[in-house]
């Protein structure tokens, strides 16, 4: 759907032989599910352990991580092409294979070498016994210094083999995902909080207002579509695979699969900063996240009310 909405931008924007580095960075913004957004709304309305919830976040998680793969082959297609490389099959599938690899060995490692690491520091501390059932690492240690070299290392990986920073960077976080709760996530809050806002900030001067009256009937058009994608999909997809749900759910899916959020705007911002897409493109893109971002979450409380009516309460009033 992304892909093909470049041609109707096509007569607005300069697209020119570029057409489909605009079309690649357009899928690639509206592949990702916020699941950030997504969750936090679970949580309020206390229904984060029912059936729809689980298949909401566990389809995001799956969805971001296929986001990180089409960007990735997407930023390494772009870079050849924006510089003065060619097109070619060659060229082509040698970035769709090193994206699927980095991507496959940061996998690997979160299944098979971060127990085992954790399973060897916490023997070694007498902590627990040999299978190491115990989640946290030892209060002795704090893991957050090494998680801010792994996050560095792989960002900088990912630049070298011609993707982008955030790749690494959000498979970086994938590995330390098994330790939320402990030091990690909490000193990493502090630097969320204080680096969060000069992201927007960022994102917010780089927004081209000027003629943003013209692209309004764009940016609607995107809005619609890009939530009605996954919509259609998320409820496609339990109607169709479960009878028992049923389609209150497969509504609930859909609702909860659309939010875009900063995946969107990052990968925007990756292309507007190496030139393979044009500021009007990104102003879009920046909009159609926030939109969606904005939309989702009273929906899907909505949503989750007409099939869980304790749902309409806020947890503390209940």
């Amino acid at each position: 759907m992304g892909f093909g909405l470049i041609f109707v931008y096509e007569n607005y924007f300069v697209v020119n032989e570029n057409w489909l580095i605009h079309a690649l960075f357009m899928s690639a913004a509206m592949v990702a599910t916020c699941v950030g957004i997504t969750a936090r709304v679970l949580t309020d309305l206390n229904v984060i352990d029912t059936v729809e919830s689980k298949i909401i976040v566990g389809a995001a998680v799956v969805d971001d991580i296929l986001a990180m793969i089409v960007l990735a082959i997407v930023a390494g297609v772009a870079g050849a092409r924006m510089g003065g490389g060619t097109l070619d099959t060659v060229n082509i599938l040698a970035s769709i294979g090193i994206a699927i690899l980095f991507v496959a060995m940061i996998l690997y490692l979160c299944i098979h070498g971060i127990p085992k690491v954790k399973e060897m520091h916490a023997k070694r501390n007498g902590v627990c016994d040999v299978r190491c059932q115990e989640r946290d690492w030892p209060i002795s240690y704090n893991p957050f210094p090494l998680a801010v070299l792994v996050c560095l290392g792989l960002s900088a990986m990912a630049m070298f083999l011609g993707l982008a920073a955030i790749i690494g960077a959000f498979l970086a976080g994938m590995l330390f995902g098994e330790f939320a709760g402990n030091k990690v996530e909490k000193e990493f809050k502090g630097i969320n909080s204080f680096l969060v806002p000069f992201f927007f900030v960022y994102v917010g001067m780089r927004v081209q207002t000027a003629g943003i009256i013209e692209i309004v009937p764009l940016m609607i058009l995107t809005i619609v579509l890009a939530i009605l994608g996954k919509y259609v999909a998320g409820y496609l997809g339990v109607v169709l695979t479960s009878d028992s749900l049923g389609k209150r759910a497969g509504n609930i899916v859909g609702v909860g699969m659309s939010p875009r959020g900063e995946v969107g705007i990052i990968v925007a911002a990756i292309g507007l900063t190496t030139g393979a897409i044009s500021g009007s493109m990104y102003t879009v893109v920046v909009f159609m996240s926030i939109a969606t971002a904005l939309i989702a979450p009273p929906w899907l409380a909505s949503a989750f009310a007409k099939k869980y009516p304790q749902a309409r309460e806020p947890p503390s009033k209940r």
